[in-house]
């Protein structure tokens, strides 16, 4: 049985944009652009967020210059049926 897990693209946004402009990204820096905790930051990154604030989406594609989808998307996963009782 598949599931749809949502998921984020902060980490390569992040990257991308480091090689673009050719120097690191300080998470404080994003973290105050956006205007959340740099733990909010760090969350986002390790795809540990279970809630998806508009504000922090809209501020991550103000600052990304991206859309939705760019930063959003589903991953399928393999999930065992729960067992009838």
């Amino acid at each position: 049985m598949k599931k749809r897990v949502l998921k984020n693209r902060l980490l390569t946004l992040i990257q991308e944009r480091e090689q673009k402009i050719s120097r690191r990204i300080k998470l404080k820096d994003l973290a105050e652009f956006v205007g959340v905790t740099n733990h909010t930051i760090t969350s986002w990154i390790r795809n540990d967020v279970r809630k998806y604030e508009a504000h922090i989406i809209e501020g991550f594609c103000d600052y990304f210059d991206c859309d939705i989808n760019d930063l959003l998307y589903f991953e399928m996963l393999d999930v065992e049926p729960a067992p009838e009782a």
